[in-house]
């Protein structure tokens, strides 16, 4: 029974593999590709932390919102504020008698070993669904091609994704009849903020 357990709570990050080794075999092609000179060489000096990042109130990130809810981008009101944890995080909200409500948060973590912080958040709420005995539904699951790794909290309704620089996070509050799913909302979001992938 334990070592049943012990594979549930870490399903997650076996099924995010496939996307470690991909990450992994486009580094290793990027290797490739420095090797032969040129334009690639001077691509692949670009230092993640030289890249402009999207702030969590970013025109883009609202837009993105907007589009992804089915609610009007002039709708969406963003306020920006620091997480108790010192993230740079948003607040998007929305109140429209037609579409219905938005409530969203999205904090922005750059602390360092994102990925590894990822993992171990999946690993410890899976290890907690077991012991809290909340049920098969309230495991965290992997969303496919956002980031390095992206996993959905369900009993939550949160979203952790990284690019390996910077630990997003995304709450799903709120969102109009017609949205079609936090996970959905959450992911189409998330990916405004992903910067270059970093591996770990």
């Amino acid at each position: 029974m334990a070592a049943a357990n012990t594979v549930e709570a870490t399903r997650s990050v076996h099924l995010r593999a496939p996307a470690i080794g991909l990450a992994t075999l486009a580094l290793g092609l990027s290797l490739v590709t420095v090797g032969c000179g040129g334009a690639a060489r001077s691509a692949a000096r670009v230092s993640p932390s030289r890249v402009a990042l999207s702030p969590p109130c970013s025109t883009r990130a609202r837009g993105e919102l907007a589009r992804s809810s089915g609610i009007a981008v002039d709708s969406v009101v963003s306020s920006p504020f620091t997480a108790s944890g010192g993230a740079a995080s948003c607040r998007f909200s929305a109140r429209d008698g037609v579409a219905g409500s938005l409530e969203v948060v999205a904090e922005l973590d750059s602390a360092p070993q994102a990925y590894y912080r990822l993992d171990r958040e999946v690993v410890e709420f899976s290890q907690n669904v077991i012991w809290a005995h909340l049920g098969e539904r309230a495991y965290p699951y992997p969303i496919p091609h956002l980031g390095l790794a992206a996993d959905w909290f369900p009993s939550e309704n949160q979203l952790l994704s990284t690019d390996g620089v910077r630990l997003i996070t995304i709450v799903v509050s709120s969102l109009p009849a017609g949205a079609g799913g936090g996970a959905r909302v959450a992911a189409s979001l998330a990916r405004s903020y992903l910067g270059p992938l970093v591996s770990p």
